[in-house]
């Protein structure tokens, strides 16, 4: 891992990157692979194309006295190519067994200007303008190298994991060689080394989204988390582009076992009464980060953060919506798609349409922020 700026060299660094996790057998394909079993030091040289091939229960007994992973093996080609599930991906390969021993995850070694490359394909959109591509690959660099300096991608194995970050939408979404196009490459290596650093110049995670809505939202206004210079933005260029305007409805049953979960989780603005009977809706509107129910004649507050994370994405597709009371339940009308915190694509991909440099964009929604080139 990173650790710390000053082992930032003016090479770009090498990011891990779990591509996959939990698997019970690992096949990885590749041009005169070479193989380093690390438990018993076995190096081993392949001509040609070939596959090795993992089978991770085998290896349960290395984990037998010890609940931490285990670096089994490392792959590489002289290609520089490597294949998993019939995917190909740059650079190096780690097989790691998990913290049992009776699965494995497989990391990719990939210096940060090829991941970058890559995951502009998934987490944006190669045929975008390539100043929203620049913005996108200064915020998932940020990212990336805040995941690497911190050491904490996991709360139960802290510094003892093998890799950075996961390649999902935990973390980010990252791409194999053949995401990368001439565009997102131009908007990676362009862009070299830049990150954003808060006001006082600390290195803190950078947030997007697709969709806001309208209007970004803070850290703590979604995750309860302060994050130095995070305001919320206004955001109108992202009407009209994307998904749009969405509708759910859920059950008044339903919202009383939201509420009997959320005062369990101490997430209510009050204790809530064991039995209740009577839930009435105070007139919301979609700009309120709030909602105002009463329980019995008894007032409280939820946020609707909460809501969104007791029901989930698909019921609550962003944070920005209004409840409506209806016979039985309850409408709810939003607007964007995502947590909304950090950088709005959809509004970045309006703006370099406009003209907006990746500069311009990043200070509209991160105005507190210094772009500064780490390498």
């Amino acid at each position: 891992m990173l650790g710390t700026f000053e082992n930032v060299s003016a090479a770009a660094p090498v990011v891990s990157v779990r591509i996959g996790k939990s698997l019970r057998a690992i096949n990885v394909t590749g041009l005169d692979l070479k193989r380093h079993l690390l438990f018993n030091d076995d190096y081993k040289s392949y001509t040609g194309k070939q596959t090795v091939k993992f089978n991770c229960e085998t290896y349960t007994t290395l984990n037998k006295h010890r609940n931490t992973p285990i670096l089994l093996a490392t792959l590489e080609s002289p290609t520089g190519l490597l294949s998993y599930g019939n995917i190909k991906y740059k650079g190096l390969f780690k097989v790691v067994t998990s913290p049992r021993g009776d699965s494995c995850d497989i990391i990719n070694d990939i210096p940060m200007e090829d991941y970058i490359s890559s995951l502009l394909t998934k987490e944006m959109n190669s045929t975008w303008p390539v100043e929203a591509l620049k913005a996108q690959a200064v915020a998932a660099r940020t990212y990336a190298l805040h995941k690497m300096q911190s050491q904490q991608v996991s709360k139960e194995l802290g510094s003892e994991a093998f890799y950075d970050l996961e390649s999902s939408e935990k973390h980010q979404v990252g791409g194999a060689f053949f995401d990368a196009t001439d565009t997102t490459i131009n908007a990676s290596y362009a862009t070299k080394g830049e990150v954003l650093l808060t006001g006082e110049g600390k290195l803190r995670p950078i947030f997007f989204h697709a969709k806001c809505g309208g209007r970004t939202l803070r850290p703590d206004q979604v995750w309860h988390n302060k994050e130095e210079s995070y305001q919320s933005v206004n955001c109108p260029f992202c009407h009209g582009i994307g998904p749009k305007n969405w509708s759910r409805v859920i059950g008044l049953d339903r919202i009383k076992t939201f509420f009997r979960w959320a005062n369990n989780q101490k997430l209510l603005s009050g204790p809530l009464e064991s039995d209740f009977s009577s839930v009435v809706l105070v007139p919301d509107n979609i700009d309120r980060f709030t909602v105002n129910f009463y329980i019995n004649d008894r007032p409280y507050i939820v946020e609707k953060a909460v809501l969104r994370r007791y029901f989930g994405n698909v019921v609550f597709p962003s944070n920005s919506f209004s409840l409506e009371m209806r016979s039985g339940g309850f409408m709810i009308n939003g607007e964007g798609l995502g947590h909304g915190v950090g950088l709005c694509q959809m509004g970045a991909f309006a703006l370099a349409k406009q003209g907006w440099s990746y500069k311009k964009i990043l200070a509209h929604y991160f105005p507190d922020h210094v772009l500064k080139k780490m390498y």
